[in-house]
């Protein structure tokens, strides 16, 4: 079983924001969007690098840099997030 992160906002490859849940398993990182009814998965293989930003009051900004772009997520304690992503790679 994978480490959850839960209310996430998402700014996708494409620019697209919304509200995930993050699972990060032995191979994926799972997003899911109840409200859009959304749900993607990245191999941690496609993740190059992974930093971590404090601008944010009350959450911290996560990049994530794949072969396809950018993924961002706005996270309380991102910190365990990258954590969570280097300690399944």
């Amino acid at each position: 079983m994978g480490k959850k992160f839960k209310m996430v906002i998402e700014t996708d490859e494409n620019g697209e924001e919304r509200p995930v849940k993050i699972e990060v398993t032995s191979k994926h990182v799972i997003r899911k969007s109840k409200a859009f009814k959304w749900e993607k998965q990245t191999a941690l293989k496609a993740i190059m690098d992974v930093t971590l930003q404090k601008k944010l009051i009350k959450a911290d900004i996560v990049t994530a840099t794949t072969k396809n772009g950018h993924i961002e997520w706005k996270v309380k304690k991102g910190q365990k997030l990258i954590d969570a992503i280097e300690d399944m790679r």
